[in-house]
């Protein structure tokens, strides 16, 4: 198996993180960043070992810390509480616990800046008298904590998920800029009992309500507006290796046209736009759509279209159109029974499977062996000390 790995240095001390073991965040990082990847590149690799590939190389990201572009904190108090302790914790959930909170004072996956402004904050709200939210009770005030980084643009997203009531909005603008560079605050406010970190209504507070990136794709730069709610890869470097290597398996197959399925904000999309014709999009998630099509106008690219609806309601009239390639990239589940019938009915020429699941690629690659062949696949690390990895697969229609 060919990996290329990013080094540790062998002097670091693993874990590196103080609470790894207690932090549902890293499950691998007790292990050196060379083993972890080869460690999934065997289990990838023994999964596809019934399609005989002559080779399966493996790609490090190109940072394996602070490579995250976004995260998720949650609040959550002490409870019972505790005389004369702390009231309010705020940090990820526990590993195997997930409804209790560790407050974390330090982390290896965002920016250095992301651990010093949860101890801010912590302090921030304690002074303030907010009450953290209790799950279990589905009562108090602070909620959720995301932040959103580009990582090669200095502009950084801070969003406060609150249940309702009065927030002193100055005091946290100011706390907050106090340890981090954030280029914009807002407030999310969320009153359903589910603990999610999805707002029903969401408030700026300063800046313009979102961050703009830049992702490098051979000698083009793209620029994506990212709002709080948008999908974006990520590991943006790592986004930048997937997407580059999807273009060229495009290029070295001349393929003019494409059709991008389950094609989220559009980054596959806009990515091969200028080696393509013409590329279709489609994403259920409308609020996806309408990114990719104001990413596509902010860069200028005309020859790519959107359409918000179902894979197995919009694919099938654009599949008429006989796109020289089908690039799927379907949620971890995989394929869905009607996509892989309509697949196997309409037999493009060529599949791109990008998969973030290796179990159920596998499985979808038995399923569509009848009809296709498996050429090459790759393996990309998106998520270092993590168990997860990304895998890419080019599938070749057989002659009947």
């Amino acid at each position: 198996m060919e990996t290329s790995a990013s080094l540790s240095s062998p002097l670091e001390p693993l874990p590196r993180c103080r609470h790894f073991g207690s932090c549902g965040g890293c499950s691998l990082q007790d292990r050196s960043y060379e083993s972890q990847l080869a460690a999934k590149a065997k289990a990838v690799g023994e999964l596809l070992a019934p399609f005989r590939l002559e080779r399966l190389p493996a790609h490090a990201s190109p940072k394996p810390w602070f490579y995250r572009n976004k995260m998720e904190f949650s609040f959550g108090d002490v409870y019972p509480p505790i005389p004369e302790g702390p009231r309010l914790r705020l940090g990820l959930k526990a590993r195997g616990r997930w409804h209790q909170v560790l407050s974390i004072e330090e982390c290896y996956l965002l920016s250095p800046e992301a651990a010093v402004l949860l101890t801010e904050l912590r302090r921030w709200a304690a002074a303030g008298g907010y009450e953290p939210y209790n799950a279990h009770r589905h009562r108090g005030f602070l909620r959720h904590l995301v932040l959103r980084e580009a990582k090669n643009r200095p502009e950084r997203m801070v969003m406060l998920l609150t249940s309702q009531g009065p927030l002193d909005e100055l005091s946290l603008i100011s706390a907050i800029n106090s340890v981090y560079p954030a280029t914009t605050v807002l407030r999310g406010i969320n009153e359903k009992l589910s603990d999610t970190a999805i707002p029903d209504r969401i408030e700026r507070l300063s800046g313009s309500g979102r961050i703009t990136e830049s992702i490098k794709i051979g000698s083009r730069e793209i620029l994506f507006q990212i709002s709080p709610l948008s999908f974006f890869q990520t590991n943006t470097w790592g986004a930048e290796l997937l997407y580059g290597i999807v273009l060229s398996w495009l290029e070295e197959k001349r393929a003019r046209t494409a059709l991008d399925l389950y094609c989220g904000g559009g980054g596959i999309a806009l990515s091969i736009a200028g080696s393509c014709d013409k590329v279709w999009g489609v994403e259920l998630n409308e609020s996806a759509v309408l990114d990719a099509r104001a990413n596509s106008a902010l860069n200028g690219i005309s020859n790519v279209e959107f359409f918000a609806g179902s894979v197995e309601l919009m694919a099938a009239p654009l599949l008429g159109a006989d796109p020289d390639v089908v690039i799927v990239d379907p949620p971890r589940s995989g394929l869905q029974g009607k996509a892989l019938a309509m697949i196997l009915d309409k037999r493009p020429r060529a599949l791109l499977y990008v998969s973030c699941n290796p179990q159920s690629l596998a499985r979808d690659l038995k399923a569509l062996e009848p009809a296709y062949c498996l050429e090459r696949a790759e393996i990309i690390d998106m998520f270092p000390h993590t168990e997860h990895v990304e895998t890419i697969a080019w599938l070749d229609r057989k002659e009947l």
